[in-house]
């Protein structure tokens, strides 16, 4: 999956809106959820397509203009249009230009809007000002003769100019262009509905301040809710198609992120049997060695040397996501020629294990196995009866004789339980302080169901979690605490991108 500048949107939306007919989408969330950049995202992607009128109570905000730089352009060129049907108009009121000139009837059905007009004249809805009028921030005051709701008669006007085509209508937000007119959303909603999008196959975008359901939620066509709810201590935004009428809803629910100002889906169920993680070229931080995935990297600032890392793995974490994790945590300093102690988290295919590798040097490398011996040079048999002595640093260093140092060591906590019982922190925690004396890196492996996680957390200099959200991996520090980030792939590199 690949992302342009532009951001990326659920393909079932766009689909949805460029589909035969006209369709109505209600994009709702409370305040600070992204609905009024994904709106501007819909235009954005539809705009070859699809000619737009964009109405919006936040026209002024200066950040809009960064985020989408064509768009101070087309509410200029709305205000000017919207200037010019005022002036006309007021021609037509006072000449009765339309009946001399014999002009056609208007080919937009305006029956609901004529309806609400009309009741709005009336008095049975509405605000007390007068007719048309609109105050601008400079105190100045403009009066549209003949105009009960200008910028929905605006909507009409545009939407019957590019006819036979399909225009694309977005109210940002229906509550508030709602409370300018003192009339009920509802009827706003409901007007559009039945006069542009059931009638003249328009594309309707209502921007809704709120995600509770509401008796509106059965007139639009489909309806896209945006939250951003608490996952542990922080929040990771999702995106929850509720209906698209007409239309096959592959994923349901999206996580997504605002990154760079613009929304961002993350993928689900990534096919990660070929993906490798890419190498930083930069030199680590003092201190500090490297993952052997530049990602994890720059997240954490590498792995510290002299101390213990926690790596803690949730449910349905892919297979594929920790064997490319653990391949280049032994391959980078396998490369360099130092050191590497592993005890699996789970059994190793050895003859699999030069391949998956990538013919990285493993004359330094030594996997200790407590089951059958094994020809192989690395594999180091040891006798699975007691921790402290399969763990004995004086063998161990002996083991590693000539191999460059700092030394990793990379321990399943999981299969160290399975196979030494009982509680073996007190045990594992000498070999951890020993690597700690001389400068060295621990890296462990545990899950949730871990006896020995809590223990290990306190002892922990770097604490972090992956796990599997909605389908797409997720990874976040616990100790030091960091963002969310979701793992991408960007033109076949995997990417950890921050859940803003």
């Amino acid at each position: 999956m690949s992302h342009p500048n532009v951001g990326i949107l659920p393909q079932e939306i766009i689909d949805f809106l460029l589909s035969p007919g006209g369709h109505s989408l209600l994009v709702k969330g409370e305040a600070g959820t992204g609905k009024t950049t994904m709106a501007l995202q819909i235009i954005e992607a539809l705009s070859d397509q699809q000619p737009e009128y964009y109405l919006s109570s936040r026209v002024s905000d200066i950040a809009l203009y960064h985020q989408f730089p064509w768009l101070k352009e087309r509410v200029q060129r709305n205000q000017l249009m919207r200037a010019g049907m005022a002036f006309l108009r007021r021609s037509w009121a006072m000449e009765g230009a339309r009946r001399e000139l014999g002009e056609a009837a208007p080919q937009v059905d305006r029956r609901e809007l004529n309806r609400l007009e009309g009741q709005i004249e009336a008095g049975e809805l509405g605000l007390e000002e007068e007719e048309g009028e609109v105050v601008h921030p400079d105190g100045s005051i403009t009066v549209e003769i003949g105009s009960v709701l200008p910028e929905l008669e605006m909507a009409y006007d545009i939407v019957e100019s590019n006819l036979p085509r399909k225009t694309l209508v977005v109210l940002d937000s229906v509550e508030a262009l709602a409370e300018s007119y003192g009339i009920p959303a509802f009827r706003i909603v409901s007007a559009v509905q039945k006069d542009l999008v059931e009638k003249a196959d328009t594309n309707a975008v209502f921007v809704m301040e709120t995600a509770d359901h509401s008796h509106l939620d059965y007139l639009g066509d489909g309806i896209v809710v945006l939250r951003n709810p608490v996952q542990g201590n922080d929040r990771v935004r999702t995106m929850e198609i509720e209906k698209l009428r007409g239309s096959s809803i592959r994923n349901w629910r999206y996580l997504f992120t605002l990154e760079g100002g613009r929304v961002t889906v993350m993928g689900r169920d990534l096919a990660l049997g070929d993906v490798r993680l890419t190498r930083g070229d930069g030199l680590p931080l003092p201190g500090r060695g490297s993952f052997g995935w530049s990602e994890l990297d720059r997240v954490f600032g590498g792995v510290p040397t002299g101390s213990m890392t926690l790596m803690e793995i949730g449910p349905g974490m892919p297979l594929e996501m920790m064997e490319r994790l653990e391949d280049a945590m032994a391959g980078e300093p396998l490369r360099q020629g130092r050191g590497v102690l592993w005890y699996p988290q789970r059994t190793l295919d050895y003859g699999a294990l030069a391949e998956r590798l990538q013919g990285v040097p493993m004359e330094t490398l030594h996997v200790l196995d407590p089951g059958e011996a094994d020809p192989r040079p690395f594999v180091k048999k040891v006798e699975g009866e007691d921790l402290a002595s399969d763990l004995r640093w004086d063998s161990l260093r002996y083991m590693l004789k000539g191999a460059g140092a700092p030394y990793v060591s990379l321990l399943g906590l999981d299969m160290l339980e399975a196979v030494y019982g009982g509680n073996v922190v007190p045990k594992l925690l000498q070999h951890v302080d020993q690597m700690r004396r001389g400068g060295h890196i621990v890296v462990v492996e545990a899950t949730q169901g871990s006896a020995g996680l809590e223990a290990l957390s306190h002892q922990a200099r770097l604490h972090f979690r992956l796990e599997d959200l909605n389908g797409s991996v997720m990874v976040r520090g616990i100790k030091p605490s960091t963002l969310y980030h979701c793992l991408d792939i960007n033109e076949g590199v995997p990417l950890l991108r921050p859940m803003l």
